[in-house]
């Protein structure tokens, strides 16, 4: 790593608005890899974290008519750990639950197990907010 990449440090947080899109989500992927090496994660963590931010953006629009939404993404480094939320903002309800969304949201909730610490979903407010927690340091929970 070279001088002129600073490290990101503890209290440090970066935020990303971005058209609520799924063709979109690749956008926070990128973000997360970037701000996850800065802030020491090892090659494996910052490959569990880019792809756990994948699915909680997948996990955030299920059940929402996302076309007129925006997704923002919150990332805060903490001592030991990333905190990532995900909020879909000014969208619509998406009617009745398909089957196949509930069954792409267990999904999604498996994947998020597999890769990170802790993670929620909750509604409120006509906006829903998704969350996760990595801790660096941490294989194979």
């Amino acid at each position: 790593m070279t001088d002129s990449m600073e490290k990101l440090a503890a209290g440090d947080r970066i935020e990303l608005t971005f058209p609520a899109r799924g063709d979109l989500i690749v956008l926070a992927r990128l973000v997360t890899s970037a701000i996850s090496a800065r802030a020491g994660f090892d090659i494996e963590e910052l490959e569990d974290l880019r792809l756990a931010v994948g699915e909680l953006c997948l996990l955030t629009l299920q059940g929402h008519d996302s076309r007129y939404g925006d997704l923002r993404l919150e990332l805060s480094v903490l001592d030991d750990a990333i905190g990532v939320q995900c909020t879909l903002e000014h969208a619509a309800p998406g009617g009745e639950t398909q089957p196949d969304e509930d069954e792409s949201a267990f999904l999604s909730q498996q994947i998020l197990d597999a890769l990170v610490d802790e993670h929620g979903r909750e509604s409120q407010d006509g906006s829903v907010r998704a969350w996760l927690r990595k801790r660096r340091g941490v294989h194979g929970a």
